[in-house]
């Protein structure tokens, strides 16, 4: 450790703004708010188009590992990373998710994996739609979840449910794995007469 414990190369004169780790990648904002990731990519949660691992070889860091493709304009303020999937609050205020999907962690209204193959990210990436005007504030992702704090302030998560992470009540279905079930039909998390929230964070459910 110490002096002996290499900096993670992230490219000529870039630094880094904020970080995130998931179970097994690891994904930094830099100063230019864009996006790199690196680690394993089986599920394409490193979202660059394949599921090679990156960084656990030569010559696969600093500029040799490409940025994240957000979008045509696009740029990152936020981020946070679950078990097999990466979600990024955008300069616009959206959410774009990729990586493992299974649950509907990604909140796309499928099951299908984005980012492990071509053309499945930048513009082809859709916003998770949070809802008629709402935007995110604050983004967090569990193992198979994910939250978000929307500029009203109130709660909406989706993805894995099977122990009630979600906070819907008794269902514990899975949300934003099939048609219709984001947007303004994502229930936001009822908090209590009056409250809403400042700060989120997920557990590995």
């Amino acid at each position: 450790m110490g002096d002996s414990l290499p900096a993670v190369e992230l490219g000529n004169e870039r630094t880094a703004k904020a970080i995130a780790a998931g179970s097994d990648h690891t994904c930094a904002i830099l100063d230019n708010e864009s996006i790199k990731c690196w680690g394993s990519n089986n599920a394409g949660q490193l979202g660059l188009g394949d599921t090679s691992n990156r960084g656990d070889n030569s010559r696969e860091m600093g500029n040799y590992l490409p940025a994240v493709d957000l979008g045509s304009g696009r740029t990152a303020k936020a981020i946070a990373a679950g078990n097999q999937h990466t979600c990024a609050i955008l300069d616009n205020a959206s959410i774009k998710c990729w990586g493992a999907n299974a649950s509907g962690q990604l909140g796309l209204g499928n099951t299908s994996n984005r980012g492990d193959g071509s053309n499945q990210m930048g513009d082809n990436l859709t916003a998770i739609d949070l809802g008629s005007g709402r935007t995110a504030k604050v983004i967090a992702t569990g193992g198979s979840h994910t939250c978000a704090i929307l500029d009203n302030a109130s709660v909406k998560c989706w993805g894995e449910n099977g122990n009630g992470q979600l906070g819907l009540g008794p269902s514990i279905s899975n949300r934003g794995d099939g048609s219709g079930e984001m947007g303004d039909n994502l229930t936001a998390i009822n908090l209590g007469s009056g409250r809403t929230a400042t700060s989120i964070t997920t557990g590995t459910g």
